[in-house]
């Protein structure tokens, strides 16, 4: 009987051994040789150093009083832009897509046109990734996102935050939307200085929610403008757009096909945020799907195809839909871990969709750029 206990004892600890085992290392193994088998990259799944780095800032906010010695600014129009260095320090093995600590933040210094030019210029043999925010964030909350991001992506980079006068106010979104055409010449301006004087490796431009339709703007007026149209731009990521649909079809097509080499959208079917401005704003963004349901399901989000429609082989949709995060993540697809693995092959490689971790869909009998990040 004793040994009989044994045994069992035995055996319930095994089965707990290999439970540990399966648990923290089986899934990533197979995970790992799966996504070769299948043409797939693999990500590193811990940036294992310190990220002690030097982001720039262009931002079209009025400046605010000094805070512990660093430069800040307000949620107000400035009618002009200032120009400024973030020095960013995060230790090693900090959670990848964990929101920052204050502490991450050591300096922001407010320097001259010419500095910030010096620096671009310095660094131009790297590629160059400007962060567009969305609406109602505070400049520290968007330079926090933006340092977040440039640790999380983990690539040699030069990156920079395009902050523009959001009101700071969840209940300011009218506000905000008027502000976009005023802040997009501004937008218009670095980018013409990056092209013309900086002409780093690439130029990417990764935006987020309302901060997607600034940047639509800003190509347009580009690509109206005959000076202008030898621009290109290697990558533009939208991450859940809140760009109107009739909008994108009239004004903002063009722009985007002459302009930039590979377009990449991230979307959510079942994005809170952004179904809950087109029932207050009459807003029918093109980060939903055309039909909107409760039950929406992968079946139904075909109808995300619409944008291959009308750029033809230049998108590729993203979605994230399986994700289980809550109301307002879910709108935050950046802070998402497998959005910035996605985003790290995306940008540091080149690597197409057919080369990443995502699966194709096959819902239609054509084919189509249209992905989906596995659960």
């Amino acid at each position: 009987m004793r040994q009989k206990a044994v045994v069992v004892f035995l055996l319930v600890v095994l089965c707990y051994i290999l439970g540990l085992v399966t648990a923290f290392y089986f899934p990533s193994q197979l995970g790992a040789v799966l996504t070769t088998v299948l043409q797939g990259k693999i990500r590193p799944f811990v940036v294992s150093r310190n990220f002690n780095e030097t982001i720039g800032y262009v931002t079209d906010r009025k400046p605010g009083p000094a805070l512990n010695g660093n430069a800040s600014y307000l949620g107000e129009y400035a009618g002009q832009t200032s120009y400024g260095l973030i020095t960013v320090q995060i230790p090693q093995h900090y959670p990848a897509g964990a929101p920052l600590d204050g502490d991450a933040i050591k300096k922001v210094e407010s320097i001259s046109y010419p500095a910030f030019l010096k620096f671009l210029q310095d660094r131009s043999a790297k590629p160059l990734v400007i962060w567009v925010h969305g609406y109602r964030l505070s400049f520290p909350v968007s330079t926090a996102y933006c340092a977040q991001i440039a640790r999380d992506l983990d690539i040699d980079a030069n990156v920079v935050t395009f902050d523009w006068a959001s009101s700071e106010s969840v209940l300011a979104y009218t506000r905000d939307v008027q502000q976009v055409p005023q802040s997009t010449q501004h937008l218009v301006s670095l980018l013409e200085t990056i092209n013309n004087e900086v002409k780093p490796a690439k130029i990417i431009i990764i935006a987020h929610s309302l901060g997607c339709r600034l940047a639509c703007l800003a190509l347009q007026k580009l690509y109206e403008n005959p000076s202008t149209r030898n621009l290109k731009l290697d990558h533009v990521v939208f991450l859940a757009p809140n760009v109107d649909r009739e909008e994108f079809n009239q004004n903002f097509k063009s722009g985007l096909q002459a302009l930039v080499k590979r377009l990449t959208i991230y979307v959510a079917s079942d994005d809170n945020v952004l179904l809950l401005g087109k029932l207050l704003y009459s807003v029918d963004s093109i980060g939903l799907p055309e039909q909107f349901s409760p039950d929406t399901n992968l079946d139904e989000i075909q109808t995300f195809l619409y944008y291959e429609k009308q750029l033809p082989g230049k998108i590729d949709l993203v979605d994230v839909s399986f994700s289980k995060k809550d109301f307002l993540r879910k709108h935050r697809l950046f802070l998402e871990r497998p959005v910035m693995e996605d985003l790290f092959w995306l940008i540091h490689d080149d690597y197409p969709a057919a080369k990443r971790h995502l699966l194709k869909y096959q819902g239609t009998h054509n084919p189509t750029d249209y992905w989906v990040i596995p659960p």
